[in-house]
This record gives C-alpha cells, structure tokens and sequence, in this order.
C-alpha cells in the first residue's frame, strides 16, 4: 500500500499549471480566465470563492469576481 501526500501532489500540479500558463502568456496565447457571480452574502460562497480566486492567483490565471445584490 502507498500512502499519498495530497498536499505535495497539490502542490505539484499548481506548480506546473504555473508553468504551463506562464508559457502561454509568453507565447501571446490567451491564459484561463476564471469568471464568478456572487449573489448576496452567503458566508459559505463567499468563503469558497474566494478560495477559487485565491487558486488562480497561484497558478496565473486571470479571476474577475462580479458581486451582485
């Protein structure tokens, strides 16, 4: 039996989505946009966002959080 490291595999993979998108925008391609809607002020969406966008940060994508009443 193996046992997984999800926090290095996790790590792993953002590492080199980081390096695939910085590629991309070398190469004047378009990178991963993330678009998301927040409707009011549900504390659990907001939190899980924002974790989305946290993500996208990491890894270089574009994030664009549209909040509406």
């Amino acid at each position: 039996m193996q046992i997984l490291d999800g926090k290095k595999t996790a790590q792993a993979t953002k590492d080199e989505l980081k390096v695939d998108t910085a590629q991309l925008a070398a190469e004047g391609k378009k990178v991963p946009h993330l678009a998301a809607i927040l409707i009011g002020s549900n504390g659990a969406s907001e939190t899980y966002v924002a974790a989305k966008v946290k993500a996208c940060e990491q890894v270089g994508f574009k994030s664009t959080l549209f909040r509406l009443e």
